[in-house]
């Protein structure tokens, strides 16, 4: 019942919309025949595809993930090394890859998430260069048997707040 009632209500509405807007007794004006020319803009030619990345900013990444790469496999910690990193242009993310040789990986990732969080100012700082060209740094953490448990990953819009 409610329904009609709002469609008769809509109805009425545009009824005395049309009789408010539409004026009486004079016909629609007719177009006039001194129309001006109109300018037509000189075709621009399509714009090529943006590119993933520049090719120097692709470039520094990579150098980044090749100087983090040396003298790997590091010990972050007594049961946490760090095994590997690297840079996915496609997708802007860099990696860090950590093993840990814990037997109970849920306690070590409470302490991986605790250890990044401690040091998300100083790794906000220290990649502000990276994080600016919109790169996600994405801390991925396996177990011995190379099971991933976890993964973190701190976006630009998280190291907004220590610039």
């Amino acid at each position: 019942m409610m329904k009609y009632i709002v469609g008769l209500g809509v109805l009425g509405l545009a009824v005395v919309g049309y009789f408010v807007l539409v004026p009486e007794g004079r016909p629609p004006a007719s177009p006039t025949a001194n129309i001006e020319a109109i300018a037509i803009p000189e075709p621009v030619p399509p714009a090529e595809p943006a590119a993933l990345g520049a090719p120097d900013e692709e470039a520094f990444l990579e150098e980044v993930a090749a100087n983090a790469r040396e003298g790997l496999p590091t010990a972050v910690t007594d049961t946490l090394t760090l095994n590997d990193a690297f840079f996915l242009p496609r997708m802007r993310i860099m990696e860090y890859v950590y093993v840990t040789s814990s037997s109970y990986s849920r306690a070590t990732a409470i302490d991986t998430r605790s250890m990044i969080e401690s040091r998300a100012e100083v790794i906000c700082l220290d990649g502000r260069e990276m994080f600016e060209m919109g790169v996600t740094l994405r801390n991925s953490f396996f177990d011995g048997d190379g099971d991933m448990f976890q993964r973190v990953y701190l976006l630009a819009e998280d190291c907004r707040a220590f610039y």
